[in-house]
């Protein structure tokens, strides 16, 4: 059997063939296959999925994707159709049949990973080293949120187009053909469209010019039509989204604490690239652990001090890519306590670029026994750790009980878990993580209407009244919280405040259908008041 796998698949020259593909895509199957039988974790998915099918199920209602908010709310956050678009198609093989959204995520991974040892082999001319480096990409437990949590997959959609962007961006630098201007322009639209930090891609282009312009007589001219035609892109991009999120803008003060407070928290997070021991479903800056960033960095000072002939193109490139695609995201001030592993994702590829700036790492060989064995190692291991840390993500009172407990400190992890416990019908559970939410951070949104809505489910109308005035003086547009209390008045039979309060609850989130059944219910009540007086 060996003899045999070696003469056939492991032929001379197999890496030059679609055997390493195949090999990458079983080994993330391996890892991610149990993610098919997971439900929705109640963080993001079931806004995003679950309370928009309606909207994902008919293809008519492509249009509104792009013309309108990732979570089609009136808070204009996020502008990210091409996510939305991909659980479009996804909800066209039937009403919430998850099983085919976590198959969308594994073959997203796939091609972003089978996309990186392409453009690394690329890059590198090393296919051993290249290879390695996509299986370690492949199974990498730091990385495994963007795979088994179906939000996620807007990091591998966007790392995709992100490279196909770069690699016709390499074409365009070796042949000036319109084809290739065209297809690093489009590829660099439907990456804006993914997330909006690879806004700085054109900054890499500059950067790769520059640094191995000598090296590959490159020319000019090339890069700079490449820049005009995605400064042209942007144009268009920025034009689409202030269409969609009626603008909002950070300001510059915001925007500079926001970097400052979360330097550290975010280093620590990209620290479990080296040392993946450490993860969470959304760890927060007061349970982050700053020794593995001390260790990480002490092993690129190391890597730095002793590694000869380094290559210094590689590894300013590779950083730059790290540093442009991971911080940016905490200067978003509503994101800024949530660090979030699958934000890893697309500047991981980076660091795999920096490595071959340095020699040891550079000289990997297959006929190293030693380099086998160490490599060998380090992908059991990590797969390892994926595949049973992935099981956190299998469904809402699994992820809400593991964050809870990664993150004490976090008092949305207490919130959404008493919100999953509310939802099994467990009261006293769910109103104890509550008030430890509220404990934490007394302004916390949510957290009041959710123990209003316990209390009028126990018909203490009158403490379920103050709670949501509560909510409302911290949160006034929350639509839930206008909705409930328009419920207390109705159950008074003050139908006309009722009404009032489902009115505004409608106007500030048109998709509350909960809020437009009522409206309808009690317009036919004071219909058949009418009727009966005449």
């Amino acid at each position: 059997m060996k003899n045999f796998f070696q003469k056939h698949f492991f032929s001379p020259g197999w890496l030059n063939s679609w055997r390493p593909y195949f090999l990458l895509f079983i080994l993330i199957f391996l890892v991610y296959g149990r993610s098919l039988f997971f439900d929705l974790t109640f963080f993001d998915d079931n806004a995003l999925i679950a309370d928009r099918q309606e909207i994902l199920s008919n293809f008519n209602n492509i249009s509104s994707i792009f013309l309108t908010d990732v979570f089609f709310s009136e808070d204009r956050s996020y502008y990210r159709p091409m996510l939305n678009l991909s659980f479009m198609l996804d909800a066209m093989f039937g009403p919430l049949n998850y099983a085919i959204f976590h198959l969308s995520n594994i073959i997203w991974h796939f091609l972003a990973v089978a996309l990186s040892f392409s453009l690394l082999v690329r890059l590198f001319k090393r296919r051993q080293l290249a290879f390695v480096l996509a299986l370690i990409m492949a199974i990498h437990p730091a990385l495994s949120q963007a795979v088994a949590w179906l939000p996620g997959r807007n990091d591998s959609i966007v790392t995709v187009f992100a490279l196909l962007s770069f690699w016709f961006f390499l074409n365009f630098l070796n042949k000036e053909k319109i084809t290739n201007f065209l297809a690093l322009s489009f590829f660099f639209l439907l990456a804006l469209l993914s997330k909006e930090t690879i806004i700085l891609l054109p900054l890499l282009f500059i950067t790769y010019f520059l640094l191995f312009r000598k090296s590959w007589h490159l020319p000019a001219r090339s890069l700079y039509l490449s820049l005009l035609g995605s400064g042209t892109v942007m144009v268009f991009w920025f034009l689409l989204r202030d269409i969609a999120l009626r603008g909002g803008r950070l300001n510059s003060e915001q925007v500079l604490f926001a970097i400052i407070e979360n330097l550290l928290p975010a280093g620590a997070m990209a620290a479990k690239i080296f040392l993946p021991f450490n993860l969470s479903g959304l760890a927060v800056a007061a349970d982050t652990n700053y020794i593995y960033l001390i260790v990480a960095v002490l092993v690129l000072v190391f890597l730095f001090i002793f590694s000869k002939d380094k290559d210094w193109r590689y590894i300013i490139f590779g950083f730059l890519w790290f540093g442009i695609f991971l911080f940016p995201p905490f200067i978003v001030a509503d994101a800024a306590p949530l660090l979030l592993e699958h934000r890893l994702y697309l500047p991981f590829f980076g660091l795999a670029i920096a490595s071959f700036g340095f020699s040891e790492l550079r000289s990997f060989s297959w006929q190293r026994h030693r380099h086998v064995y160490v490599a060998l190692s380090i992908i059991i291991i990590l797969a390892l750790i994926s595949f049973f840390h992935i099981a956190i993500f299998s469904d809402r009172i699994k992820f809400w009980e593991s964050v809870a407990k990664s993150s004490p400190h976090s008092p949305l992890a207490q919130r959404n878990l008493g919100a999953m416990y509310y939802l099994d019908g467990d009261l006293n559970r769910a109103e104890v993580r509550f008030r430890q939410a509220l404990q934490l951070n007394e302004q916390e949104a949510m957290a009041h209407n959710n123990l209003a809505a316990i209390y009028i489910d126990r018909g203490d109308l009158w403490r379920g009244e103050t709670e949501l005035k509560k909510e409302l003086a911290i949160n006034p547009n929350y639509d839930k919280a206008l909705f409930n209390l328009g419920r207390i008045y109705y159950l008074r039979e003050q139908y006309q405040a009722a009404g009032a309060l489902w009115q505004r609850a409608l106007k500030a989130n048109s998709y509350n259908q909960e809020a437009a059944l009522s409206l309808q219910e009690l317009a036919n009540k004071f219909q058949e008041k009418d009727s009966n007086f005449k």
